[in-house]
């Protein structure tokens, strides 16, 4: 199940699941591509890890991509990092919110002013955010997102009501402690239902994507358990899945 190139989709209910993460990145641009995704674009990006690498903005192709084909040649191009920055560059997204815990990943993604803007490396990105700004809001997990939903007015003003939203979940969110890759154990079954249960019920996203990531789950079995417990309560039928 867990092959490197392992992806399947549920097209009517737009839930795309990978392996690995970048492949969200050509879910994301078929779906813009199609009418799916209105002009603007907010990510809930769900994982344990930012992926906020910014050299996904000079992917080969990216800024060249017209059909299906091109999607999957530059997705096949991005890392499991940088797929996000990549996605903004082509204006497939335009805003952010982060679900990440800081004990995995502390930095601010939105906190530029340490990068070197100047400098050859980051030309790029310099003239990419003269003309957007890369914003949007940070939680440390998905409690701290349901607190601060149940407790505004609007909640829901974090994705600041875009035309479209995806939720983009990598099931090593679930993970008990992600600093320690020698501990493998998970967060508690139900409590894994209950937060997969808040995020579907959240908002009536246009678009889901999924990576397995057993590598960061903590292992295949830990995958396996987690990727079940999605199916279940998103109600989808592996059986019914199709390849892309």
């Amino acid at each position: 199940m867990f092959e490197l190139d392992y992806r399947v989709c549920f097209p009517k209910q737009g839930v795309y699941i990978s392996r690995n993460h970048q492949w969200a990145f050509a879910a994301w641009s078929m779906a813009k591509k199609s009418g799916r995704l209105g002009p603007h674009t907010t990510l809930l990006h769900v994982d344990a890890h930012l992926d906020d690498t910014w050299d996904g903005v000079i992917a080969p192709g990216l800024h060249e991509m017209k059909e299906h084909s091109d999607f999957m040649e530059v997705a096949g191009k991005l890392e499991i990092d940088n797929f996000i920055w990549a996605a903004f560059a082509a204006r497939t997204i335009d805003r952010i919110v982060y679900v990440c815990p800081k004990d995995a990943d502390p930095s601010d993604p939105f906190d530029l002013s340490g990068w070197n803007l100047e400098g050859e490396q980051l030309r790029p990105v310099k003239k990419l955010l003269a003309d957007r700004e890369y914003s949007g809001s940070r939680f440390e997990s998905i409690d701290q997102l349901q607190d601060h939903v149940a407790a505004s007015k609007d909640g829901l003003q974090i994705l600041n009501p875009p035309n479209s939203v995806i939720l983009d979940l990598d099931l090593d969110v679930f993970k008990a402690k992600l600093t320690d890759p020698k501990d493998q154990s998970l967060i508690p079954e139900e409590l894994v239902r209950e937060q997969l249960r808040f995020l579907r019920a959240l908002y009536p996203y246009e678009l889901i994507t999924v990576a397995l990531s057993p590598a960061f789950c903590g292992g295949a079995s830990n995958c396996e358990r987690l990727y079940r417990l999605f199916l279940e309560v998103f109600e989808l039928d592996l059986s019914e899945a199709e390849k892309w």
